[in-house]
């Protein structure tokens, strides 16, 4: 087995979806602070007058009512799950909070159960990997069967679900530091004006992780494993009657970092000479993004996270197809509408 540490820098803002999107009856922003609620603990301590209004209020079809009652009688230190820095989105909560027809909805990052402590899944930086991996591989074996259920067999070379060569990474969770993220919107940049609604002028709001962009050195922490000794095992195929290869082809970290390195350092350049010269603020943004992702050394390589990462980053080069008449990759999602969204630089250490 060959062990490797992990080290992702975050060089963009990234946001890994939990699943949970909660509205302010389950969170509160106070002093450019949102702090996400114990909404069950506040209301099994809370005493009997108050919980007698509670239920009297939370019976008005008015969601202000209760949003309002939250915000002015909990106690957010004391009922706090975890915060995060909220100073943009403040002022939009407070705004929009008596309005009935403002969900004001946040999507939350990836979170332990117990601790609350924000990490980026083992799961996500595997798939990254794996796009880039099989990307690349897709170019020099030109496979004949695009349908998407045998494509990935013919690029990898196996028929057996069990010889994948992907069986040999594991990838940990990467643990985030305490504070490591905050409130804000993003907003979606059309590279051109269509008929119909625009979507540019949704206002989403997201939970996202501090990166290199916003001035901060946040970095998260874990494993990554390649079984060496698989390959050099074989399994019994029974429609076959015959002893087969364990997986169809061994992997190693060079071919991982060579292979991230040649997907995804030319998307970034790609897409700031596409999308990003529209204004100062922006250009600046993303060439300074460009400068941090060449700046990998023999021991790193990028890699794109995250819910935003765009079509180009999550499908196969040469390979990809457009999902409707009007194609794809005229628009970008971007963090309060000035920066990029799920760059990361990983460092691979070997752990003797």
């Amino acid at each position: 087995m060959k062990r490797y540490k992990m080290t992702l820098t975050i060089l963009s803002p990234v946001h890994i979806g939990s699943g949970q999107d909660i509205d302010p009856t389950e969170y509160v922003v106070k002093n450019g602070v949102f702090y996400r609620i114990d909404l069950a603990r506040f209301l099994s301590e809370m005493p009997p007058s108050l919980r007698a209004e509670f239920d009297r209020r939370v019976s008005d079809p008015n969601p202000f009512v209760i949003r309002d009652f939250i915000r002015n009688h909990v106690d957010p230190e004391k009922y706090a799950c975890f915060k995060a820095d909220a100073p943009a989105f403040e002022s939009e909560y407070k705004n929009s909070l008596s309005n009935p027809n403002r969900q004001l909805e946040v999507s939350l990052f990836t979170r332990t159960p117990v601790t609350w402590r924000a990490y980026i899944p083992g799961s996500s930086i595997k798939g990254a990997i794996r796009t880039a991996v099989i990307s690349e591989l897709a170019k020099s074996k030109k496979p004949s069967k695009i349908d998407p259920k045998y494509f990935e067999k013919d690029v990898l070379g196996y028929g057996d679900a069990r010889q994948d060569p992907f069986r040999c990474v594991k990838i940990s969770d990467a643990m985030l530091p305490d504070s490591p993220t905050f409130i804000d919107k993003t907003e979606i940049f059309k590279l051109k004006k269509t008929s119909g609604a625009d979507p540019s002028k949704i206002q989403m709001f997201y939970e996202q992780c501090f990166s290199m962009l916003d001035g901060e050195d946040i970095r998260a922490e874990g494993t990554l494993d390649i079984d060496d000794q698989l390959p050099k095992k074989s399994i019994y195929d029974n429609r076959e009657k015959k002893e087969i290869p364990a997986v169809s082809m061994k992997l190693d970290a060079y071919t991982i970092l060579k292979a991230c390195r040649a997907f995804y350092q030319p998307k970034m350049q790609q897409e700031h000479d596409k999308f990003y010269r529209s204004s100062p603020e922006l250009e600046q943004n993303s060439q300074k993004l460009l400068e941090l992702l060449n700046k990998c050394n023999d021991s790193e390589f990028p890699l794109r996270i995250g819910r935003f990462s765009h079509v180009e980053c999550t499908t196969v080069d040469e390979f990809r197809e457009p999902y409707n008449s009007r194609g794809f990759g005229n628009s970008r999602t971007l963090s309060g509408g000035t920066m990029p969204m799920g760059w990361v630089k990983v460092r691979l250490e070997p752990i003797s």
